[in-house]
């Protein structure tokens, strides 16, 4: 999937247009490892597909990129790339 910014996102120096991910690949040992992470930090969720920092943590496991690539962003830029990892994992 590719995800286009709707302004140009600047991280650390660099400026980014797009970010693309590949939730097609992502596998159940990526899930569950993203799991563990996210409960050893003493996080809960009811349902963790709907969880945005959960999402977030899937995000940044398929991106390479660190959590506060997510975190810095725009509000509104968060909640698309969240909300479609969501759509995916419950479709």
């Amino acid at each position: 999937m590719k995800h286009v910014f709707t302004k140009p996102y600047e991280f650390e120096g660099k400026t980014y247009k797009e970010i693309e991910f590949d939730l097609e690949n992502l596998k159940g040992s990526d899930y569950s490892i993203v799991k563990k992470q996210f409960v050893k930090e003493g996080n809960f969720a009811a349902i963790l597909a709907t969880d945005s920092d959960f999402c977030t943590m899937i995000l940044a496991r398929l991106t390479k990129q660190p959590i506060e690539f997510f975190m810095e962003m725009p509000a509104t830029e968060y909640c698309k790339l969240t909300a479609e990892v969501t759509n995916f994992l419950i479709a």
